[in-house]
């Protein structure tokens, strides 16, 4: 457990490292405009991603636990399952939204192409990923975000004119699209399993594990993937870049939690999580996402102003918001790890409803406060109370479901 969350940790911090140097540099070369609305098409393909992920990530870290032909024939139907899903989704994305970020690629042939193209990349590449944590491959996972992350910085100084804000949403994902495909081979080639399409005889009780976690994590991670797109989608592109950057790293430190939540998963599926060993990583795993969310939060109060030094006086407002979203990391670190026990345990009414109070918690008030005049702010406000509130609800539930038994003084002869 400790070894896995140390590895996590980073390759989050190669993902924050590259990402704040994309966007410095970003915003060096492009308007606000600009980078207001390649953040728009991005935050798309995350939510279109979200939307069509069948609850396969979870399903997979459960169940593909190895690399027998069970688990490569599940991991080839989910690859099928995803592709098919994303297919659909980013073609109802494209048609259903209008914006002025989705305009500049709807209308064009190409631009269709290239959006689904990703979508469907990408997805592929959140399967491979747990593959990568089931084999305990953190160094390949390490190498993967050191790729996408050096191979676009080059490109970000290319004057592209009219066309930047296309040329920046390229050079946020397709490098994340390329390396999610790449990765097919290269898990048969380290050993770590392949694709194959014979019918898994685990099939129907994993098709019903990942339907009921996939309602759960459409709950559970809508905030995550619908609060930037309605922030996208109700306040100008200017605006959208600043709460975009502050989104960005809060997202990657918002990734810790997740990420260790994502290895108890793994490894609790293993062992168990009531047993000794399975209790205490649990413990550690709180341990570890409880400290990295103080931690983050404290540098952000500390650190906001640098922002503005770094990337000038039209992100301002990326400074003014973003220890608040941090402050949020602390009761999702509670959420996450207990939302994971939950999954290893196979409590249905627990994982319902941790994830369904995050995501009404934030999403209800969000859509409320932020197209209604108070834009960034209220989706600020929306996105710590929603947090609070999961973890209040998840600390309750485990208190009532799944209380310590009673030690006995006396033992019979």
């Amino acid at each position: 457990m400790l070894r896995g969350s140390v590895w996590i940790l980073g390759v989050i911090g190669l993902q924050t490292f590259f990402g704040a140097l994309f966007w410095f540099l970003a915003s060096k070369v492009a308007s606000t405009s600009d980078l207001g609305k390649a953040s728009a098409l991005f935050s798309g393909i995350q939510f279109v991603n979200y939307a069509s992920g069948l609850g396969l990530t979870t399903a997979l870290a459960r169940y593909v636990t190895d690399t027998s032909a069970e688990a490569d024939a599940l991991f080839g139907w989910g690859v099928v399952a995803t592709t098919i899903s994303s297919l659909i989704a980013g073609g109802i994305y494209l048609v259903v939204v209008s914006s002025p970020a989705t305009n500049l690629i709807s209308h064009s042939v190409l631009g269709w192409v290239v959006f689904i193209a990703v979508t469907v990349a990408t997805s592929i590449g959140l399967l491979t990923e747990v593959r990568l944590m089931a084999g305990r491959r953190w160094g390949w996972l390490a190498a993967r975000v050191l790729a996408a992350g050096l191979i676009r910085i080059p490109f970000v100084f290319i004057d592209m004119g009219k066309h930047e804000t296309e040329w920046l949403f390229a050079l946020m994902l397709v490098p994340l699209a390329v390396v999610g495909i790449g990765s097919l081979p290269l898990l048969r080639w380290i050993g770590e399993g392949r694709s194959r399409f014979h019918r898994p005889e685990a099939l129907v009780s994993v098709a019903r594990y990942a339907g009921v976690n996939w309602v759960a994590s459409l709950a559970f991670q809508a905030p995550q993937f619908a609060l930037p797109l309605i922030v996208a989608l109700s306040v100008r592109p200017e605006v959208n870049a600043n709460f975009f950057v502050a989104w960005t790293v809060t997202g990657v430190v918002f990734l810790a939690p997740s990420a260790i939540s994502q290895v108890l998963l793994v490894e609790g599926a293993k062992t168990g999580i009531d047993e000794a060993g399975g209790a205490r990583r649990a413990r550690e795993a709180l341990g570890y996402s409880l400290g990295l969310s103080t931690l983050a939060w404290v540098v952000s109060v500390i650190g906001s102003s640098i922002v503005v030094s770094v990337f000038g006086d039209g992100y301002r407002a990326t400074a003014r918001i973003m220890p608040s979203l941090m402050l949020a990391g602390i009761p999702w670190s509670i959420a996450a790890m207990h939302l994971a026990q939950a999954r290893i345990r196979r409590d249905q009414l627990a994982t319902v409803a941790i994830t369904v109070t995050l995501g009404l918690g934030i999403l209800v008030p969000a859509l409320l406060w932020v197209p209604h005049h108070q834009g960034t702010e209220g989706a600020t406000r929306a996105w710590l109370l929603g947090n609070v509130a999961a973890a209040v609800v998840a600390v309750l539930l485990r208190r009532l479901r799944h209380r310590p038994e009673p030690v006995a003084l006396l033992q019979p002869a």
